[in-house]
């Protein structure tokens, strides 16, 4: 079903004659999205961002430097040749100095500009920046003589388009309408404030039979479709702006996706001036509850997922470029996540697995060979994975890990190689008390093990989506974390730090009487549930969100590990038995299976 009037391909920056780009606005910071101030702007005395005003301002004697995570301008995203030329444009009043640098990773920086100007009103001045070897981050620094207000820095690109990429948003969804009127109401305001671009992006709300039915944004439409998950909500993106053919470059967000719709200019910016048909765009994470820190830069995936520059501080200049110069183009094991992903069209070879939702983003990338960049400030904020987490999505990461690895040769090695994989995932949940987890593995196992009719058998999940919470008896989150009389002590305290042989050889302590365990128990925070370290000698662990103080209470029960132990061992043993034609099966399904005629079938047909 198509709410809205038919939307057709965007026109190309050629077919417009258009030889200026601007290719990045300067970001300011806003409460609903981002406000740390240190990932937009540096100062030095009085300086800083009036939030009433909508400026910039610099009092005497100091100095803003735009050299944030959001500000500054990454040059070596660009493929700028003599034919090209960069410069910015300043809206500012007052008396002072400006200078451009380029900031090198592990090298010299360069002063590009040091000028002194003084304007008794707002003016917009442009001043041309060289275009030097190698590559460089550049940022603006401002020193007031008296007091400075800046309204606006944009760097542009003067030059022919090397890519006359267009980009078709696809936004999946399941009941969450406000989530989505409220994305589609920022891409409307911000596209009419920035019109020299709305005609190089449309959106597509794929609502998996939830309750969208319209968005007010002018060149976007809703399209009904079957629940088949995050893996057939976007696929079905695909399939319409394939038929359509709509756009050079789909860019897959998630409904609940935060971002600056800047990043969208930034994109079009790097796509356009990219003379490599590959390049595919990953957005960045960060999480609502550290704003200042990368959680993730794309990632890996090898055994486990694992996120680049986890961790960093994006509020110190050095850490931005890290991130940026440090980005592991061209791995074959890399993914884009699919809250902010932006792949060409042309380049999509294989579609993605049928997981429903987990594993279907990296699936993607692994199966097609795209060059996946990241773009400083090109990022989405997002819920602590963390939080989420539950016996259901245990299942889905485990069950997807498996298959990744049956699938793909350059993740495949050995049989025990798989196992400790296996092991790993297992013996975390299983020897820390969290044995409805444990079983929802086991239960991922025996699903994968069936190959691939399983996963054209039960598209949608319900039956077990049911099966998994059916099992989920202690690991409910509950506003009613109820521990009894037992004393509960925080995370690192009273810690064997070195026992870790004695864990192994005690089954973390299943195999000991009662007696040799403490009193107290073990209170662990949601962010760092089932920590086997922590768990040892502890009869009773609860995992706690201190913000509302909900969660849920294990307690060690060793019928149960065993129980599940041994289900565990009869499944490896399948597994052993069974892999190599489950390789021959996995691989097949990608080859010739998962194609635009499989999602074509699946969504399309009745």
């Amino acid at each position: 079903m198509d709410t809205s009037p038919e939307t057709s391909k965007a026109p190309s920056g050629s077919e417009t004659g258009s030889t200026e780009f601007v290719a990045q606005q300067l970001l300011a910071p806003d409460p609903k999205i981002n406000s740390e101030v240190d990932l937009f702007y540096h100062i030095d005395g009085q300086a800083g961002y009036d939030t009433e005003l909508g400026t910039y301002y610099c009092f005497k004697e100091s100095s803003l430097l735009f050299d944030g995570f959001f500000n500054a301008f990454p040059l070596h995203c660009y493929d700028l040749g003599p034919d090209h030329k960069l410069k910015i444009r300043i809206k500012i009043k007052g008396e002072g100095i400006l200078r451009m640098y380029m900031a090198k990773n592990e090298a010299s920086w360069e002063q590009l500009i040091h000028t002194l100007f003084d304007y008794d009103e707002l003016e917009t001045v442009e001043f041309d920046l060289p275009l030097l070897d190698g590559a460089g981050i550049l940022f603006l620094q401002v020193y007031a003589k008296t007091e400075v207000t800046v309204v606006s820095a944009d760097y542009i690109i003067e030059g022919p388009v090397l890519n006359d990429a267009t980009i078709t948003g696809v936004i999946t969804t399941f009941k969450r309408d406000d989530a989505v009127q409220s994305t589609s109401d920022r891409l409307g305001a911000y596209f009419q404030e920035n019109e020299d671009i709305a005609d190089l992006f449309q959106l597509l709300v794929i609502d998996n039979g939830g309750d969208t039915d319209e968005i007010s944004f002018s060149r976007g439409r809703v399209i009904k479709n079957k629940n088949y998950g995050g893996a057939g909500g976007f696929s079905r993106g695909l399939l319409e702006t394939m038929e359509g053919d709509l756009s050079s470059h789909v860019l897959f967000m998630d409904d609940d996706a935060t971002i600056f719709p800047e990043s969208l200019r930034r994109t079009l910016a790097a796509l356009r001036y990219c003379n490599d048909p590959k390049r595919a765009i990953s957005g960045s994470m960060i999480t609502e509850k550290n704003k200042w820190m990368m959680w993730e830069n794309s990632a890996l995936f090898n055994k486990r997922c694992i996120p680049l520059h986890c961790g960093v501080d994006l509020r110190k200049f050095e850490k931005v470029l890290f991130c940026a110069f440090d980005s592991q183009r061209h791995q074959n094991n890399r993914y884009g996540g699919w809250w902010y992903f932006c792949f060409p069209v042309a380049e999509v070879k294989n579609w993605t697995f049928p997981f429903f939702v987990r594993g279907d983003d990296i699936y993607f990338s692994l199966a097609n060979d795209f060059h996946i960049t990241t773009i400083p400030g090109v990022v989405s904020m997002q819920e602590d994975f963390s939080a989420k987490q539950s016996p259901q999505t245990i299942y889905l990461d485990m069950r997807n890990h498996l298959v990744q690895h049956l699938t793909f040769p350059m993740l495949r090695h050995s049989f025990w190689s798989d196992f400790s994989m296996l092991w790993r995932f297992f013996d975390r949940y299983n020897a820390s008390y969290h044995y409805d987890s444990a079983e929802a593995i086991n239960v991922a196992i025996e699903d994968v093990l069936k190959g691939p009719d399983f996963w054209t058998n039960d598209m949608d999940m319900s039956e077990k989506r049911a099966q998994i919470k059916a099992l989920t008896k202690n690991e409910a989150i509950s506003r009613d974390v109820d521990v009894g009389k037992i004393q509960l002590i925080k995370n690192g305290v009273g810690r064997f730090r070195k026992a870790h042989i004695l864990r192994k050889l005690t089954l973390c302590g299943h195999i000991l009487p009662s007696f040799f365990f403490f009193e107290n128990g073990r209170r662990m925070p949601i962010s760092q549930r089932a920590v086997p370290s922590e768990t040892f000698l502890r009869s009773v662990v609860a995992t706690m969100d201190s913000s509302d103080k909900s969660g849920y209470v294990c307690k060690i029960d060793r019928s149960r590990y065993f129980r599940n132990l041994k289900r565990f061992i009869k499944n490896v043993r399948a597994y052993a038995k069974a892999r190599n034609k489950l390789i021959a099966d996995y691989e097949r399904m990608k080859d010739k299976d998962l194609n635009k005629g499989f999602w074509q079938k699946v969504l399309l047909e009745d």
